[in-house]
């Protein structure tokens, strides 16, 4: 069941990553790492923890990636295309990341890529479109 909580954090999450977006389509030498980086990451984070609250599982912002994807994929066979093998603070809960980032350009576009797939996912998941979510 889609709560006006998940709804909410589903529309703040799009607009994260829609930001995150606008971000890496400046030319490279313009590109803020840290915004790419730290969106990207706390939207993978969001994406799951908005799967596993959709599904009844209590929200824990402070585990790592890893243990979230660990937690969708016993939920959801799906989850098994999401690939965290290229984000480099994926064993770290969001405390532990909190400062550090990657200055790549290319290590922070493949968090980016990994978010919209799990935003398709999940999207596909609660049975809801992005255009609904804009209203």
């Amino acid at each position: 069941m889609i709560t006006t909580e998940i709804r909410n954090s589903m529309k703040q999450v799009l607009a994260q990553l829609n930001h995150v977006g606008l971000e890496l389509n400046r030319p490279h030498e313009d590109v803020v790492t840290l915004t790419v980086c730290s969106g990207a990451r706390k939207s993978i984070s969001d994406l799951m923890n908005i799967f596993l609250l959709s599904n009844s599982v209590s929200n824990n912002q402070n585990k790592s990636l890893d243990t979230l994807l660990n937690e969708c994929k016993k939920m959801d066979s799906q989850f098994e295309q999401i690939d965290l093998s290229k984000i480099v603070c994926k064993e770290m809960n969001s405390s532990e990341c909190e400062g550090k980032y990657c200055l790549d350009i290319k290590n922070v576009s493949d968090c980016f890529v990994v978010a919209n797939k799990l935003k398709t996912i999940v999207l596909n998941k609660l049975a809801i479109s992005e255009s609904e979510l804009e209203n």
